[in-house]
């Protein structure tokens, strides 16, 4: 993996849409697909190989399919269970991935707006299969 640690300039027009993401994925609520610029300029905070990934499923953000939050973190994702949800868990290959928060330092998590005082290990996805 590419060292990422001298990345520390984060466009404007992306910690916008991430502030907006994390803030307002943490209650499910409905998010702007990002631009192409942005996508691209995120394209390097991800892995290079396939990846395992967990999604706590329930009533309020089943239906969310443009861009999904996963973790790495079974136990990090039985925590958004309830009311009979459930755990699905699923490999991705690097072009489904938007951002994989496990590798930025804690300056690229600050500027992009990851500022969770328990870091859920997560993964951006881009769309739900």
């Amino acid at each position: 993996m590419k060292n990422l640690a001298h990345i520390a300039e984060i466009p404007v027009y992306v910690s916008s849409w991430t502030d907006e993401f994390f803030h307002k994925s943490a209650f499910e609520a409905p998010i702007k697909y990002p631009k192409k610029k942005v996508i691209d300029f995120l394209s390097q905070f991800k892995k290079k190989e396939r990846i395992k990934l967990y999604r706590g499923i329930n009533k309020y953000n089943e239906k969310n399919k443009l861009i999904v939050s996963w973790t790495y973190d079974k136990k990090a994702a039985e925590s958004y269970i309830s009311d009979g949800g459930k755990i699905i868990e699923q490999e991705f290959v690097p072009s489904d991935i938007l951002l994989d928060t496990t590798i930025l330092n804690e300056e690229q998590k600050q500027l992009l707006g990851y500022d969770y005082k328990i870091d859920d290990k997560e993964v951006l996805a881009i769309g739900m299969k």
